[in-house]
């Protein structure tokens, strides 16, 4: 810089004198502009600093109750009476809904009616039996006495052979009345079930409360008819939830789920509260992939993640509404996983860390950054752990205090080589 001034000063001294041919014009500039040189590299600086670091998996769901019960009828009709309205806290047993019931009711009284009809078959093949017995009894006394007087010759063959007959019929006879009457005991104990199940149908026009909670959802009016369970997947006619315990339902993709375990813990931040964090903790992790435009070049592969959040953490809210939870199902939140920390980490700017081909292979790249010495940058590799928004790990290759260059970045990804001499500047805060 010094050769340069003087080298101008000199220059500006001779023009003024006009002492200079107009080749010796030419060989000053060249002097001139060999002197001056190209302008150095400007570079931002920062320093490696010790901290604990975070590893975390940012995520957008939405909030729902921990424990949300659908109700589906079990058998149709239409809807006669609402004993609840959405919001309302029920107990469990508590009268909900009441489906038509005289259809049921007909069919209970027939099923009894059949029960009975039943159970007086059932008597009158017993008798049946007690009658068949004593028939057998009586012609086996006749063919006994028949054969005595056979032996005597009083009775004709044919006589014994009638009486031998009557008795063999008898005995048949005495055998399909003992059947009948297990056949009539298995009806009245088929009549026995239908009427339990006519019963059954008819309390479950009944519908009751399941757990305690609150209504989030109530989708029928009165004069609506229902499809009940026992025919196909039935007509969801509310939903109970309770709102004590909440959570967040958020989509992890694959690349992050890995890092994500149960019992990590969480911040939680919900649109609807600005400026307020709740905490929580992963309680679920699914297994199987929710996959969108599969077999194509748009393919994302996420796994459904569970939050609990910490009823601690918005009792304070909950206090102030005089409600049992200030959330309601289907708010939209923000959750940060915090999946690895690492205390008393030596740690740079994310942006610090850039790629080069290594020495001695020229071809594969490996992770460097560019420590600042003197007026010249020298060119470390690294060895990365863990990273958060703004820090990275460097758990190798470096020392804490370090001056590394953090900028700008094109020329800390494209410019920058192991050697080059640098001038520093400080970046203007932004207003």
């Amino acid at each position: 810089m010094i050769f340069r001034s003087l080298f101008q000063s000199v220059f500006m001294h001779l023009l003024s004198f006009r002492l200079l041919s107009p080749f010796s014009w030419l060989a000053v500039c060249c002097l001139l502009g060999l002197a001056c040189g190209s302008p150095q590299t400007s570079v931002q600086l920062d320093a490696a600093s010790v901290r604990t670091l975070h590893s975390r998996v940012s995520e957008a769901g939405v909030i729902q109750p921990t424990i949300e019960v659908p109700i589906a009828p079990d058998v149709s009709g239409e809807v006669v009476f609402i004993g609840v309205k959405e919001g309302q806290k029920v107990n469990k047993g508590d009268l909900l809904i009441t489906i038509q019931p005289d259809d049921y009711r007909a069919v209970l009284e027939q099923s009894e009616a059949s029960l009975s009809r039943a159970k007086a078959d059932y008597l009158r093949a017993k008798a049946a039996v007690a009658e068949q017995e004593a028939r057998v009894l009586q012609d086996s006394l006749i063919m006994k006495r028949n054969m005595e007087l056979f032996e005597e010759k009083v009775v004709s063959k044919l006589d014994l052979e009638n009486s031998q007959t009557s008795y063999k019929v008898s005995r048949s006879k005495l055998e399909s009345a003992r059947y009948q009457v297990q056949a009539s005991f298995y009806q009245v104990k088929t009549s026995e079930a239908s009427r339990k199940q006519a019963r059954q149908n008819l309390d479950r026009t009944n519908i009751y409360s399941s757990i305690d909670g609150t209504i989030t959802s109530l989708d029928v009016e009165i004069g609506q008819r229902v499809v009940g369970t026992s025919q196909m997947a039935g007509t969801e006619i509310l939903k109970i939830a309770d709102l004590a315990k909440m959570e967040v339902v958020v989509e992890v993709n694959e690349n992050d789920i890995v890092n994500v375990n149960l019992g990590d813990s969480a911040t939680v931040e919900i649109d609807a509260y600005p400026g307020e964090f709740f905490y929580g903790e992963v309680m679920e992790i699914a297994y199987s992939a929710n996959v969108t435009g599969a077999a194509s070049a748009d393919q994302v592969t996420n796994f459904e993640v569970k939050v609990e959040v910490s009823p601690a953490s918005y009792q304070h809210l909950a206090q102030n509404r005089q409600e049992e939870s200030p959330f309601r199902p289907g708010m939209t939140a923000l959750v940060e996983v915090f999946t690895q920390m690492v205390e008393n980490a030596v740690v740079v700017p994310i942006q610090a860390v850039t790629l080069r081909k290594s020495d001695s292979t020229k071809e594969e790249e490996s992770e460097v950054v560019f420590r600042y010495d003197g007026a010249r940058v020298v060119q470390v590799p690294v060895k990365t752990g863990i990273s958060d928004d703004q820090y990275i790990e460097i758990s190798q290759g470096l020392e804490k205090e370090t001056k590394i260059v953090v900028g700008p970045y094109q020329t800390l990804s494209e410019r920058l080589r192991d050697g080059m001499e640098v001038t520093t500047y400080t970046r203007r805060a932004k207003k």
